[in-house]
């Protein structure tokens, strides 16, 4: 389920459908607000004086992305926000601990299994987590496509679609804390550090790609019920969004 622009006549505007952000709309917060981060504390621990210092560092970046988002779009950009709060934990981790090696490997887990069980936790909540998240990076601020990606709650299986893939997600990332500490006991400093991202890249790819295909999946068989037009739709330019007739095969993953 991917936002998207569709292709239509040339005498009408262009249509967008609300669902999870293609990786071309993640793209700027994915290294904005992550990668860049990422890659200048692993740069500069070697070249400071203590973790707790590289994680200072590296915390600007996110914090100075957000508040760029927020100047430019008045929005907090999740993806910044939930690396810096990585940061800020594992600050205080080493810190609090005096640089306990154990600790520094397996902070990461923490926060993943923190993530995770918050996933969980929001399920008993209006809207489960991963439908807040999916709106924030799909719709942003703008209030026809925020009002549009409402509506797939409303949906036949809609609100089962991300209670799914929100369930998938909790129990997913604390998977992968757990298996971060087997590694972080079993492995040396060095080979752990090697394969930690691999490990993080597994799941989270895995789990992206359940989303995508389950979310597919379910579209098709609503749609093979209910028929085509039931998916809203925002034409640029026009008032309200407005529920079209889009066929699956040319159009990206909705739920």
């Amino acid at each position: 389920m991917s936002d998207r622009t569709d292709r239509v006549p040339e005498n009408q505007a262009p249509a967008w459908e609300p669902g999870a952000p293609s990786l071309r709309a993640m793209a700027p917060s994915v290294v904005g607000g992550a990668i860049v981060p990422l890659a200048v504390y692993y740069l500069v621990r070697s070249h400071v004086h203590g973790d707790a210092v590289a994680l200072a560092v590296a915390g600007a970046f996110p914090a100075a992305w957000i508040a760029f988002e927020w100047v430019r779009q008045h929005r907090i950009d999740p993806i910044g926000a939930i690396v810096l709060f990585g940061f800020i934990a594992g600050l205080i981790a080493s810190v609090a601990l005096g640089g306990n090696v154990f600790v520094l490997k397996v902070r990461d887990s923490a926060f993943t299994a923190l993530f995770g069980v918050a996933c969980l936790g929001s399920l008993a909540a209006s809207r489960p987590m991963m439908f807040v998240i999916g709106r924030s990076l799909s719709a942003g601020d703008d209030p026809e496509k925020v009002r549009a990606f409402d509506q797939l709650w409303e949906l036949p299986r809609g609100a089962r679609v991300f209670s799914v893939i929100t369930l998938t997600w909790g129990v997913g990332l604390i998977c992968e804390a757990g298996l971060r500490v087997i590694l972080a006991v079993a492995l040396p400093t060095g080979p752990f550090l090697a394969a930690s991202p691999v490990l993080g890249a597994a799941f989270y790819g895995g789990l992206f790609a359940f989303t995508v295909r389950y979310s597919k999946t379910v579209r098709r068989r609503v749609e093979a019920v209910h028929g085509d037009g039931l998916y809203p739709v925002v034409r640029s330019g026009g008032p309200t969004p407005v529920a079209v007739p889009i066929m699956l095969e040319d159009a990206s993953l909705q739920h």
